[in-house]
């Protein structure tokens, strides 16, 4: 591993990011959005906003850079070929709480305040469409893979519904379907990659997941336990190859469901003590658990269990039950991209990190860590083998991979002391990271075939 230099920025995940070309990194400081080479972290262009720039957005064809400024209601897009040409969308009096791409480039949508619409704003013929009732919830629009749909979570009479809208032509938004979202308290929608079905879940209160067609013919209503029993719904993701949508709940289960029948394949549970692996044999049924420790050096390192070792505790913090929000529960699950492999957080066990291999429907391996997991994220290249990364809000990055588990520490320092890792991402190509805190950004470069290697 090799560290670039820190590079200061605004802070925060949505504030820098690789181009999805990959030939691009983009940060916010303050007022100006720099563009850098992704190689050799050159600058290539610096643009000056109006104002202070609270979220960063590359277009999907890497062309054009998105500014957004939620205090002023404002929209800057820049250009990469033509630094002279530049767009200014204003929201004025309506407010702005969001702003996201189209899959063709050419356009933006942006949500006004108390999310009254969704203005769809084309950058070559100035044109306006508006869409009316989207809905307060945490994932409101959705694009299908082929870039062709657009389902909008909408609020009509007290009841949740959902539109389709046909975006691929160049007819404008055409509607296609809109249908009733099976939900009493709609709280998210995404498409399957293969855009054949479209998940809509209940928030906290209901365990509730509806499956529709495009066409809004629903295929499958599916709720983890009874409505009345416990919290509902935390988080959903799909896997790649969108055969399996996996739904994790506040009881600290993730259930697969399959897309044959939509029912449960699989009932992922963290534990609050794992056995050692029996044997050493690959065809072994036990859980390998990696363990953070401290080298004699003061490195951190991970230590892998072995057969004979007594069972080892996980730490489970109990949560506070005069607070909201209680940290219990799915918070967050990622499949790897050949969707062989599932990662997922138990929020009451904040330092474990579980690891599931779909082809056994079985634990492979548990990531325990001194620190609360932050951020994990799997290399996106289909070139490599999967290889998951993951930061706990120290100075230090982790790597899983088949062979084995590292643990590095980053040897910088920013103005507050040591770098404090909060967020990590991926070059779409596999060969570096992006490792950022709440006010600096480096680029850590991986050498080619590393970061598989061996526990230690």
């Amino acid at each position: 591993m090799n560290f670039s230099e820190l590079i200061p920025f605004s802070g925060g995940s949505r504030l820098a990011s690789f181009s999805p070309s990959g030939f691009y990194l983009a940060e916010a400081a303050q007022f100006r959005a720099n563009v850098r080479d992704s190689k050799s972290l050159e600058l290539l262009q610096s643009f000056a906003c109006a104002d202070q720039i609270t979220d960063l957005a590359w277009s999907p064809d890497s062309l054009f850079l998105m500014c957004v400024m939620r205090k002023r209601a404002l929209v800057q897009v820049w250009s990469l070929e033509h630094p002279d040409w530049a767009c200014k969308i204003d929201e004025g009096v309506a407010g702005l709480v969001a702003a996201c791409w189209a899959p063709d480039s050419r356009r933006v949508l942006t949500t006004a305040d108390f999310n009254l619409r969704v203005t769809v704003w084309s950058l070559t013929d100035k044109t306006v469409a508006y869409l009316k009732h989207p809905k307060a919830c945490s994932k409101y629009i959705a694009f299908s893979s082929d870039g062709c749909l657009l389902a909008l979570a909408e609020r009509r009479g007290l009841k949740d519904c959902v539109s389709v809208f046909n975006c691929g032509g160049d007819t404008g938004w055409q509607l296609v379907a809109h249908f009733d979202a099976g939900t009493e308290d709609l709280d998210g929608l995404a498409w399957s990659p293969d855009a054949t079905a479209l998940a809509c879940w209940d928030g906290c209160l209901r365990s509730r997941v509806a499956i529709f067609s495009p066409t809004g013919t629903q295929l499958h209503t599916f709720s983890a336990y009874p409505l009345e029993r416990g919290l509902g719904t935390k988080c959903v993701e799909w896997s790649p190859s969108s055969q399996f949508l996996a739904v994790g709940c506040y009881d600290g289960s993730l259930r697969l469901l399959n897309n044959i029948t939509w029912e449960p394949l699989a009932e992922m549970r963290g534990q609050t003590c794992v056995e050692p692996p029996p044997s050493s044999s690959a065809s072994s049924s036990g859980i390998v658990a990696y363990r953070e420790i401290e080298s004699p050096s003061g490195l951190p390192r991970y230590e892998a269990s072995s057969p004979g070792d007594p069972p080892i505790p996980i730490p489970v913090v109990k949560p506070d039950p005069s607070k909201p929000n209680p940290k219990v529960g799915i918070g967050a699950v990622h499949f790897s991209p050949c969707s062989r492999y599932v990662a997922f957080r138990e929020d009451s066990q904040p330092g474990a990190l579980w690891l599931w291999e779909l082809n056994r429907l079985k634990p492979s391996a548990l990531l325990l860590h001194r620190n609360p997991v932050r951020s994990f994220a799997w290399d996106p290249s289909a070139f490599n083998p999967p290889r998951l990364a993951i930061v706990t809000g120290t100075p230090c990055v982790y790597m899983w991979s088949t062979a084995g588990c590292l643990a590095a520490q980053v040897p910088l320092m920013d103005r507050c002391g040591a770098f404090v890792i909060t967020n990590v991402s991926w070059h779409p190509d596999g060969d570096a990271l992006l490792l950022t805190s709440d006010a600096d950004a480096c680029v850590c470069f991986l050498e080619s075939g590393g970061a598989a290697g061996q526990a230690g």
